[in-house]
């Protein structure tokens, strides 16, 4: 701090603070040290100065730092009350003793009176913390300590005067305590401070007058020298304080210029340095300003930056002028506000960040900021935000985008007490036939074109959006459930029309399934459950047709997962069963293969079909484990009856679509021991409708092992000759369909022949199924079929040794009056699920 250098200047203003502390701007005084200050060198001297009031600061700058110092008394004054408290109590008794109680209490209700007015504003300043204090601030703080000083004064004297040495000895401890802690609590005040000590100095130097003895010469050099350092420590705590304090708002101020130029203008090459003046108009305009304005500096700077943004006749642009105008109107600093701005006919977005500036007196003078061209940054990120909520190849709304519009549709819906909405999932038809067959840029062609007739069959009635896939859905308000089921018509006939992509014209479909939101406080996930329900009651019926949701619908979902859920718990705690069904030699008459049929007997509805349960079982992800568990069963069973010469099981589509069936095949056969050629698996033609890529490799597999492959169902599907001519197979079973129509019709049994003799010339073993009478026996052995099963021969046995024990002349010559005609009636159960698939099936029980 350059003691040596300015101890003139220390000791004036000392000198000074102590005779007027209040005086600073007229006096001959201020001048004097204002002509030293520049002599001595200002920045080591500033802080001393402005430590002890005087302006050589900016005012705003100056009002902070006496605010400082205010604030740090402010923090020791409950110590301050509390000791003063404890003092007076401690010497009010002691003075009873020698003083007339009517001075005493004057002396304590004067304490008291000015304990209170500190404790008050020191409860307010804590209510209200003071940023800015004035001059006369700081010259009532110098007062409140001289009156305190003069009260506490009165001690040492009163004491000494009338010579009680109890007394005395209170009122010295109370002084020296007094001197030291008044000192150090006022320290960052110095004014207040040296007053303070000053006065009680004075106080025990008229004790030690009044008490002369020998030793009043020693204890008054004490005494000073006491003070003298009280007041040197005081000094520099001051000078310290407001040298500190002055550092750090230089730095911070400089600080906040530079982190905003740089934050502003890092890696940038579009940013400008804009002012205003206190009105708000532009001034000092640069050359970027004016190229970035489009203007020329006369326009620009008769405007004001709300002027700008209010060039832009956009309704975000109109938006952000209100922040503008609210964040300029508090005359605080802002950031990060965009606009937009008209420059020569283009729309461009500018950022802006800005501080208030302040003139000498510390008033606002404008504002000092940084703008910013934005414009291709925010087009990007508007790029951004509408490929995160459109599908990008179709360009409609995504899956994310249409849930958010139809929550906030559906709750406008509500306010108004409305409810004409429908949902509607569109599902496409033999749009995996498009990619398979002409690759996946024509299904993309294919679902732009879509996406282009739902959009104008829609538009300005329904939001549309593309789930992914194939998969689409439209949500608007229709006026009743008439009109929301024609425009789901409407969605499907408008599919049917042959899409031209290329050279070639493709036919596809939809299927819909759409809910309305009726009377119900239904949600968005609500509509999308029922709607899905209706698309997949729709599948089910057929494809290529809308259908709107029931709620009889959804009782047979519940009854579905239901179910599900038992065929879980049966599964994992054994209760399914498996049968063999025998099939017997139509010459010879013996039982020679036996067909493996899953039964499941539920507590409470009876037998369950495996109609109903095996395609469960699919959409639940069991069939794996499940096929797995029936085909040891059988293989286990099987191999323990050498007289069987193959063993039947079915295959399900989703077994045939897993890529490691032949490896779990022959691991069973290895653990069972079973020989491959002794197994015959039993396939149906939805297997080639799902799998038409591997199925001939894994067939061909499967045959090399010796395993026989069997196509059950033969006549029932769409294209049964080409599957014949396409994989190979050992044996086709005849559907029971066609051996129910012998005897009832004479084209049934043309069929029968006619495949018999296809299969034959095929070299194909021949299985007819569902074979309950005598009259199918008999023409079935006429015709040349190989092997029959069915009820005529013997219900299903939970051993195969129990069906080989069944002989030929047990049949016979059997009546059919002696042979069910039907199936045992059992349990029915509503069609839960499409068309019957047969996997891992078994006859009629």
């Amino acid at each position: 701090m350059a003691l040596n250098a300015n101890w003139k200047l220390i000791l004036r203003t000392v000198c000074f603070a102590l005779l007027s502390p209040g005086s600073h701007d007229k006096s001959r005084d201020w001048r004097l040290l204002s002509r030293q200050t520049k002599t001595s060198g200002p920045d080591t001297t500033r802080g001393l100065l402005l430590a002890f009031g005087y302006p050589v600061v900016e005012e705003f700058l100056a009002r902070r730092v006496r605010a400082a110092q205010i604030a740090g008394i402010a923090r020791l004054t409950p110590f301050v009350i509390i000791a003063n408290t404890i003092n007076a109590l401690v010497v009010a008794p002691v003075f009873l003793q020698f003083l007339p109680v009517s001075y005493v209490v004057i002396w304590l209700s004067a304490i008291a009176a000015l304990l209170s007015v500190t404790t008050f504003k020191w409860l307010k300043a804590k209510r209200t913390p003071i940023e800015l204090a004035s001059r006369r601030g700081l010259s009532k703080a110098v007062r409140h300590a001289t009156i305190l000083s003069s009260l506490w004064a009165v001690v040492p004297i009163v004491a000494f005067a009338n010579g009680n040495t109890a007394g005395m000895w209170i009122a010295s401890c109370v002084t020296t305590a007094m001197i030291c802690g008044g000192g150090f609590a006022l320290a960052t005040v110095p004014q207040a401070a040296i007053r303070w000590v000053a006065i009680l100095f004075l106080a025990s130097t008229v004790t030690l007058a009044i008490d002369s003895n020998a030793f009043m010469w020693p204890l008054f050099f004490l005494l000073l020298s006491f003070t003298l350092v009280v007041i040197g420590s005081v000094t520099s705590t001051g000078w310290l304080f407001a040298s500190h304090f002055l550092a750090e708002a230089e730095l911070k101020q400089r600080g906040e210029l530079i982190a905003l130029l740089l934050n502003e203008f890092e890696e940038k090459d579009s940013d400008w340095i804009w002012e205003s003046d206190a009105r708000g108009f532009l001034r000092n305009a640069s050359e970027r300003f004016l190229n970035a304005s489009g203007r020329s500096k006369q326009d620009l700077h008769a405007l004001r930056m709300i002027d700008l943004a209010y060039s832009l006749k956009d309704t975000d642009a109109r938006m952000a002028v209100g922040k503008l105008e609210a964040a300029v109107s508090s005359k605080e600093a802002f950031r990060d506000i965009v606009i937009g701005v008209d420059v020569n006919g283009q729309e461009r977005w500018w950022s802006l960040a800005a501080r208030p500036i302040v003139d000498a007196k510390g008033s606002f003078a404008g504002y000092q900021g940084v703008a910013s061209d934005i414009t291709e940054a925010r087009r990007a990120s508007a790029l951004v935000s509408h490929l995160a909520e459109h599908d990008s190849l179709t360009g409609i709304g995504n899956r994310s985008w249409f849930l958010k519009q139809s929550e906030q549709l559906l709750n406008e819906e509500s306010r108004s007490g409305q409810s004409l909405l429908a949902l509607f999932l569109i599902d496409l038809d033999n749009f995996k036939v498009v990619n398979d067959t002409s690759g996946h840029p024509a299904g993309d062609e294919l679902l732009r074109q879509v996406a282009g007739r739902f959009s104008e069959l829609g538009d300005g009635k329904t939001m549309l959006a593309r789930f992914g896939g194939d998969e689409f859905a439209a949500f608007g308000s229709f006026v009743c459930e008439q009109s929301a089921a024609a425009f789901a018509e409407e969605l499907v006939n408008v599919t049917r029309k042959p899409f031209r992509i290329g050279r070639r014209d493709f036919a596809i479909g939809a299927t819909v399934g759409f809910a309305r939101l009726g009377e119900s406080n239904d949600t968005i996930d609500d509509l999308m459950r029922k709607a899905d329900i209706a698309l997949y009651k729709a599948k089910e019926s057929g494809r290529g047709r809308a259908l709107a949701f029931e709620s009889e619908m959804e009782r047979e979902v519940r009854e579905r997962r239901a179910l599900e859920s038992d065929l879980r718990e049966a599964f994992e705690y054994g209760k399914l069963n498996v049968e063999f069904q025998p099939i017997v030699d139509s010459r010879s008459g013996k039982v020679v293969s036996s067909e493996v049929l899953v039964r499941w007997l539920h507590p409470t509805r009876g037998e369950v079909p495996p109609d109903i349960f095996i395609p469960i079982a699919e959409h639940a992800g069991l069939i794996l484990p499940l096929g797995n568990w029936v085909l040891k069963k059988a293989c286990t069973a099987a191999a323990q009856c050498p007289e069987l010469e193959s063993v039947a099981v079915n295959l399900s589509s989703v077994q045939f679509l897993d890529p490691n069936l032949v490896e779990h095949i022959m691991t069973v056969l290895t653990e069972t021991g079973f020989p491959p050629e002794r197994l015959v698996l039993e396939i149906t033609e939805s297997v080639f409708l799902q799998d038409f890529g591997s199925a001939s490799q894994k067939l061909e597999t499967l045959r090399g092992y010796g395993i026989r492959i069997a196509l059950d169902d033969f006549g029932t599907g769409y294209s049964s000759l080409s599957y014949l001519r396409q994989y190979k197979f050992d044996k086709i079973k005849i559907d029971k369909s066609f051996v129910d129509e012998i005897g009832e019709r004479s084209d049934g049994l043309a069929i029968i022949s006619a495949v018999i003799a296809l299969a034959h010339n095929l070299g194909l073993e021949v299985t007819a199924e569902g074979v309950e009478r005598q009259l199918q026996v008999d023409a079935l052995r006429t015709l040349g079929c190989d092997t029959m099963q069915g009820y005529y021969f013997g219900k299903p046995a939970t051993s195969p040794v129990q069906i080989t024990r069944i002989k030929k002349e047990d049949w016979l010559d059997r009546a059919p009056s002696t042979a069910p005609s039907h199936p045992p009636a059992r349990g029915r159960l509503p069609a839960l699920l499409p068309a019957p698939i047969r996997d891992l099936k078994a006859d009629q029980a």
